[in-house]
């Protein structure tokens, strides 16, 4: 537990809301193919999902050059933050040419509309809590049905949600931390998982911590307990991914 809570220590310090240059130095190849679509365009709209203040631009084309960056109007663009339109969808010129993928940094290939918002540790909260909600309605969806009856059916459930819950939490680390660090904070959250298990378990399974009585109800208690655990750990996840990837 300390590991992993170290580890989301770290992608804390990490956040910055100073733009990250993702696709502002390019190789001839992708240029020319950022250039050939830009000159196709009548605009293109530069647009900051990372930024503290997201709020889009758009830049007439007059002229587009390359000299390690791709320039349009002699000022230098990162790819990643731009974005043109096609019918009524914003397309990401860095994600079309491939110099970032699609989700990466909380960058989306498409949006239909490219929103003004401004970050706040109490939006950012609100948000991520409102995103777990979500997940864990989907995930209790995904298994609701008419046979969950005895102890052992709800036991059966319970463990369904917190494995969904388990690798939506899975999902948010690959976002959140670098890839030579995911394999290592992935095997803390197993260990992690399974440590929380386990107390609960002998916390409920002992006599004297027994609520109301001993009995089959009992076994459902872990795993009630573990995924207010879960919870916790994927809303601070998707706290800490929203502040650093903007989504």
């Amino acid at each position: 537990m300390k590991k992993f809570i170290l580890g989301l220590i770290c992608i804390l310090f990490s956040i910055t809301n100073a733009q990250a240059e993702i696709c502002h130095n390019v190789n001839q190849e992708t240029a020319s193919k950022a250039m050939s679509i830009i000159n196709e365009q009548r605009e293109i709209f530069e647009y900051c999902s990372l930024c503290e203040s997201a709020k889009s631009h758009s830049i007439q084309i007059e002229n587009v050059s390359y000299n390690g960056s791709v320039y349009v109007n002699g000022h230098p663009i990162d790819l990643a933050y731009v974005y043109y339109k096609d019918n009524d969808e914003y397309i990401n010129l860095g994600v079309d040419v491939g110099c970032v993928k699609d989700g990466a940094y909380g960058i989306s290939a498409k949006l239909d509309n490219l929103i003004e918002f401004q970050h706040s540790k109490e939006n950012n909260k609100e948000q991520a809590k409102q995103k777990a909600k979500a997940i864990f309605d989907e995930c209790a969806k995904n298994v609701e049905n008419d046979k969950y009856r005895t102890t052992q059916d709800m036991i059966e459930r319970n463990i369904k949600i917190n494995n969904c819950l388990g690798e939506a939490i899975k999902q948010e680390i690959q976002k959140g931390f670098d890839p030579q660090q995911q394999p290592q904070i992935l095997e803390y959250f197993e260990q992690t998982r399974k440590g929380i298990w386990n107390f609960y378990n002998n916390l409920y399974t002992a006599n004297k911590y027994c609520y109301g009585q001993c009995g089959s109800i009992t076994g459902l208690l872990p795993y009630s307990d573990e995924g207010l655990v879960l919870m916790q750990m994927l809303e601070s996840l998707l706290y800490l991914n929203i502040a650093k990837n903007g989504y």
